[in-house]
This record gives structure tokens, C-alpha cells and sequence, in this order.
């Protein structure tokens, strides 16, 4: 059993509402409802009820209203007792009655603690939360002075609530995604300085500056020829400061409490970090994944999974491309290797929270669980131009949650297993990465041996040594290594001597992993 006063005023049992025809059921319910946990004075009752003309037995009709309140709860399955008499009025009990009003009043009550503590996931959770109790205009269906001036009231703390979640999401950068939010609001509401505020910050946090002074111009517009003022002090400076380029960190800290500046912007300016490991040496071929990568990742903005068996160079090709890429991501690269290949791969929590720390959040801040910590990671991605290199990963499970949550951003990853989950569920396209050709395979061994010395040894020596090494860039650098350290020695010889240790067997470790 629901009392509903965020919409149309009814009682529901299961969602369907249970009959209540008479319009002064339905004030006493929506007087009792907004006055939840609080006596309600019988005179009050009286002059909402009969706001003209009061009958000379108002008190007793009272009492026939309040039963037939009552009534409905019973009809409900909700308790008759919900509805309290006492010695002056009556009082709606919550949780007794499941009030709507009430539920909304404590997640925002929940969401201004949450923020007070640095806890901006939780209390954008708790804003959403809130706002989702209402089903439409409040007190919907009454009229009357109450009806009017509470219906006005609750609508201000709701456009309230609004702006606290909105100014939790700019704080949090997600600057594109409030946008459209943002222009929808500014549009219904071309008068609300405060959306038109917000809604330039989130332009300019998402790159359009221009954007976000053509909206402060519309702003100005219409405020000059509805009500004939200019605009506030605040929408004022906030152009000035995007003509200069103000940090966006600055002007969200702006829009927070005094209390609450520090939640956002106490460490400054977001780092930009540059994570990637060195380029390989002497890196041959791969051109054709490399044109892979750049038409998957750069121009049609996919994230990408490179597979293939241990030691056939993923690593090696995506850090190549990484590095000669990295003019595309202008907020920088992060890089965390997954594990994914030994006994302990790292989890989905540890992972993001090195990657937290290196987008600046101190470790305090960092959610322990799993999925506030994503979601967190995905904000501060938000609206940024950042690469994501995941190294090794172990399974679709693990690497999921390390996924960026807008296309400006992009990931690579690297696994010895297939990850069919990622590519059908995620979109993840895949790249598999064979070996070496022969004549790569040998620009490989004399980039590192000595171009010369193969030239003096014979063609079917060197193409058995690669074979030996299964054309994989990793084995054939360590045997090109060894007889860089060995120059007089015949790589016919070096063959007998490799051939006559205990090779480990070649790994076949490309497998399907979901």
C-alpha cells in the first residue's frame, strides 16, 4: 500500500489504485500525506477542507472523511491505524503508511549526507533515486488555496533536487551526458537562470564552447524580452570565464556548498597520464593489423581485442600503435597489465583503483564496491580523450568493468583467449595476430643477430631457426639475443645445442574465455 502525492493524490495497492471519488478524501489524504509524522490540527483540517462556508458540523464530517480514509487503507492492505487520532487533529504515520513524500525526503536526505562526505556516486544514486518517486505535477487533480500553494512548493524542492543531481554529475564530468538533459530542461524552463548556468558548464566541459555562449546569448534573449532584466551576476561571470578559459574544475567547485567545494576539485586539474610502456626494439611487419587497428579504433571509434598465443607480439603491436597514435588522445593514456596469463590475474577492483589514482582520485575517495568504482572510472572518462590499454586480460568478467563509457575515449586490449563475450555483448571488435612470416621472421633475427652474419649462413638454417621458434617475435628475439652474444658461433651449431636442451612445449594457449 502506497499514499501517492507526487502526481495524482490516490492510494494503490500493488500499483492499482484503490477508489477514492470524493474530492475532500482526497485533500485530507494529500494534508495528511505532506504533514507525514506530524500532528494535523483538526482546525487545519477545517480550512482546507472548507475553505468558504464552513458547515456548523465540520468537526463531526471530519471524523466521516477520516474513516473513509481509513476504509481505503483497509482496501489496500495497508493499516487503518496509519491514520492516528489524537487530542487536537490527526497524524499519518510512516512507515505505517508507505508516503511517497516520505520516501522521496529521506533518498534526499541521504543524497545531501552523501555529498557532505565525498560521496558523489552515492549521492547522485540517492538524487535519482528521489526523483523517481514522482509520477507527474504533485497534488495533481485538486485545486484550491492548500491544492495550489503545496502543489508550488513541492515543485520548487523537486527543481531543487534537479540541480543538486546535476551539479553531483558535473562534478563528477559527466559533461556529455548532461547536455541533452540540460537543453531539454533549459528549453522548458528558458527562464530558470539556473539550468541555463548549468547547462552552458556542461557545454563547456564537453568542448563546445562556442555552444556554451550561444546559449547564454538565447538566455540573455529571452530574459530581455520576457521580463525586461538582464541577466544574474553568476550567469555573467560564468561567460566571462569561458571566454577565458577558466579551468571547468574551478567553475563546478563554484556551483557546490562552501562545505562541499572540496569534493570535486581539491586536487586540482585532472592529470593527463601517459602510462604506456616503451616500444619494443626493432619491431618488423605487422602492417596490416596496424591499418586494422587505426580503421576500427580511430576512425570508426571501436574499442578492440587483440588475441593470439603467448609470445606472438600483442603487447608489442599495441604499444607500437599507442605511441604512434597518441596525438588522437589529447587527456592522455593509461596502461595496467591484467595478469590475465598467470596464476593471479588482478581484479576488477584492484584494477580501477590503480586507474582511479591515475586520474587523480585520492585513494580515500575510491569506492570499494565494484560498481560504484566503475562508474566513477567511466565520469571522470566521460567527455575526455583518453586511450585505455588492457594488457592480458583473463576473462570478458574482468575486463568489463574497465570498459570507457563514451565513444571519445577508446580501448585496447590484449589476451591470449578469444573473449567472445566481449565482442557479442560489448562490441568489442576482435583482431587476431598470427605469426611472423618467413621473411619477417628473418628481418627480425638480423635486425637483432647482425644482418651481415645471416648473409653468411645458410638460407635453410635460418628458416629451421625460425620455424623452431614458430615465427613468434618473443622466442625468435631471444634466440637472435643469444647469438648476438655468441658471434662466432654457426647458427647450424646453435640449432644442435637448442635442439638438444629440453624445449618447453609451444604453448597452445589461444582459447575461448567468456
Amino acid at each position: 500500500m502506497t499514499v501517492h502525492v507526487l502526481g495524482p493524490v490516490e492510494i494503490t495497492k500493488h500499483g492499482t489504485p484503490v477508489p477514492v471519488r470524493r474530492r475532500k478524501q482526497r485533500l485530507l489524504i494529500a494534508l495528511l500525506a505532506t504533514r507525514a509524522n506530524k500532528l494535523v490540527p483538526l482546525s487545519r483540517i477545517i480550512d482546507v477542507l472548507w475553505e468558504h462556508d464552513v458547515p456548523k458540523a465540520a468537526r463531526n464530517q471530519v471524523h466521516v472523511h477520516v474513516a473513509a480514509v481509513r476504509r481505503a487503507l483497509t482496501a489496500s492492505d495497508g493499516d487503518p491505524a496509519a491514520v492516528e487520532t489524537c487530542p487536537t487533529g490527526y497524524m499519518l504515520r510512516s512507515p505505517a503508511a508507505d508516503v511517497d513524500l516520505v520516501r522521496f525526503d529521506n533518498a534526499v536526505a541521504g543524497g545531501e549526507s552523501a555529498l557532505a562526505t565525498g560521496h558523489l556516486t552515492e549521492a547522485d544514486r540517492l538524487f535519482r533515486t528521489a526523483l523517481a518517486t514522482w509520477r507527474g505535477t504533485p497534488l495533481d487533480g485538486l485545486d484550491g488555496r492548500f491544492a495550489h500553494a503545496e502543489a508550488a512548493r513541492l515543485e520548487e524542492r523537486r527543481l531543487l533536487v534537479v540541480e543538486h543531481r546535476l551539479d553531483v554529475g558535473l562534478a563528477l564530468g559527466r559533461f556529455a551526458d548532461l547536455v541533452p538533459e540540460l537543453a531539454g530542461l533549459f528549453t522548458a524552463n528558458p527562464l530558470h537562470e539556473g539550468f541555463l548556468r548549468r547547462y552552458m558548464l556542461a557545454l563547456y566541459g564537453a568542448g563546445r564552447s562556442a555552444d556554451a555562449l550561444a546559449a547564454f546569448r538565447d538566455g540573455r534573449r529571452v530574459l530581455g524580452d520576457e521580463l525586461g532584466i538582464e541577466p544574474t551576476r553568476e550567469l555573467r561571470n560564468t561567460e566571462v570565464a569561458i571566454l577565458r578559459g577558466t579551468p571547468i574544475e574551478q567553475l563546478v567547485g563554484e556551483l557546490l556548498p562552501a562545505a562541499h567545494r572540496d569534493v570535486r576539485t581539491e586536487w586540482g586539474p585532472r592529470p593527463r597520464p601517459r602510462q604506456l610502456p616503451a616500444q619494443v626494439n626493432h619491431f618488423v611487419g605487422r602492417t596490416q593489423v596496424l591499418a586494422r587497428l587505426d580503421e576500427l579504433a580511430v576512425r570508426h571509434r571501436r574499442p578492440v581485442l587483440v588475441t593470439g598465443p603467448s609470445g606472438i607480439g600483442k603487447t608489442a603491436v599495441c604499444t607500437r600503435w599507442a605511441h604512434s597514435n597518441a596525438g588522437e588522445f589529447a587527456d592522455g593514456a593509461l596502461y595496467i597489465d591484467l595478469r590475465g596469463s598467470g596464476p593471479s590475474p588482478v581484479e576488477p577492483a584492484e584494477a580501477l583503483g590503480r586507474l582511479l589514482r591515475a586520474l587523480g582520485t585520492p585513494t580515500p575517495r575510491i569506492p570499494s564496491d565494484v560498481n560504484e568504482a566503475a562508474a566513477d572510472y567511466r565520469s571522470l572518462l566521460a567527455s575526455t580523450r583518453t586511450l585505455i590499454l588492457l594488457d592480458d586480460a583473463a576473462s570478458a568478467a574482468q575486463v568489463r568493468p574497465l570498459l570507457p563509457g563514451t565513444p571519445s575515449c577508446r580501448a585496447i586490449v590484449t589476451s591470449r583467449h578469444r573473449l567472445d563475450d566481449l565482442t557479442v555483448l560489448d562490441g568489442v571488435e576482435p583482431i587476431r595476430l598470427d605469426a611472423l612470416s618467413a621473411a619477417e621472421a628473418r628481418d627480425l633475427l638480423g635486425a637483432i643477430a647482425g644482418r651481415r652474419r645471416l648473409d653468411d649462413e645458410p638460407a635453410g638454417s635460418i628458416a629451421r631457426l625460425a620455424a623452431v621458434c614458430e615465427y613468434r617475435p618473443t622466442a625468435l628475439r631471444v634466440v637472435a639475443l643469444q647469438l648476438a652474444e655468441r658471434p662466432d658461433l654457426r647458427i647450424a651449431d646453435y640449432l644442435t645445442e637448442l635442439l638438444a636442451t629440453e624445449l618447453p612445449p609451444a604453448e597452445d594457449a589461444y582459447s575461448v574465455d567468456r
